[in-house]
């Protein structure tokens, strides 16, 4: 973890002004009315769906560049490598308490988790449409009506203000500190690729194939390992498009096994050989410093901004 990049200096700022109580309780007004619609239209296509219940870290825009800013986009570890031995990356759960983490969120993630994959995508082309279809179709699916039905209430002249001014400035800033591979992003940097090709092959050198899922490398691939690791040591495959609940438990969750633990110590070791963090956190702090150099009148204006928020 970075404790101070420099663009913590900024970042509170990043999130905007937020909605005043007035506008919240319209927005709690509009989301509960097109979740009853969704509802009924869901019921209407032979689907469960019950309505979620309004959260404000749910409902809203801002990219949360403030909780993003002092992590780096690599799996946890702790700095003790006896720790590590003894819990690994840790312990998810089991599927149900996982599934009951997001319900908190999603009031149907346990329901969509008992479909098959046909079901699964017939759910969601009722409830989302067909965002493959040139066409376009999300308009008749049971959102696209509902949306249609409650149209989504306006922002605060603060919000669309900061929207207006800011939100290229904001949404360029996530892309250069994500780490999902994005072009342009901190995983896309050519410091980055070097650095997780020396990881990966001093973690291919103590026997551990590494099988890629889309884009991404580095440390990440060593957690995805150690969930597929079954407790005898063998790996499961890759998943993909394959029902959750048609996946053993072992292949899909950390539960705290030897063998994950080994996939862990492995990533520990070759963090510390090819001084991972440190070099990743240098990669970081330039790159924070060329953005800042690049958008200093507008980060300038930010802060001032913010004075009157």
């Amino acid at each position: 973890m970075i404790l101070s990049p420099p663009l913590s200096e900024y970042s509170t700022h990043m999130d905007g002004p937020g909605a005043d109580t007035a506008a919240q309780a319209k927005r709690q007004e509009w989301f509960d009315a097109v979740e009853e619609s969704r509802a009924t239209c869901m019921a209407g296509e032979g689907f469960q769906y019950v309505p979620n219940h309004f959260d404000s870290r749910q409902d809203s825009s801002a990219l949360n560049i403030s909780s993003l800013i002092s992590v780096l986009p690599v799996p946890n570890l702790s700095s003790d490598r006896n720790v590590v031995s003894q819990i690994g990356y840790g312990v998810m759960g089991t599927p149900e308490e996982q599934i009951a983490e997001r319900t908190v969120f999603d009031a149907n993630a346990a329901y969509r988790e008992t479909l098959t994959a046909t079901e699964a995508d017939a759910y969601g082309r009722a409830l989302y449409g067909d965002y493959h279809d040139p066409a376009g179709t999300t308009g008749s699916s049971c959102t696209g009506k509902a949306l249609a039905q409650f149209p989504e209430p306006g922002q605060s002249d603060q919000e669309q203000s900061f929207e207006t001014e800011f939100w290229d400035l904001v949404y360029s800033a996530w892309l250069s500190i994500a780490g999902d591979d994005r072009p342009g992003g901190l995983d896309d940097d050519d410091m980055t690729r070097q650095l997780d090709v020396e990881w990966e092959s001093c973690l291919s050198s103590k026997g551990y194939v590494l099988e890629r899922i889309g884009e991404v490398h580095g440390p990440a691939l060593a957690m995805d390992l150690a969930v597929r690791t079954r407790p005898d040591g063998t790996i499961g495959p890759l998943h993909f498009n394959t029902p959750s609940v048609d996946i053993p438990v072992e292949e899909k969750s950390l539960l705290g096994t030897e063998s994950e633990r080994k996939v862990a110590l492995a990533d520990f070791d070759c963090r510390v050989e090819t001084d991972y963090l440190a070099r990743l956190t240098s990669i970081r702090v330039r790159r924070d410093e060329e953005f800042i150099a690049e958008h200093q009148a507008e980060l300038d204006r930010l802060v001032a901004a913010a004075e009157s928020w």
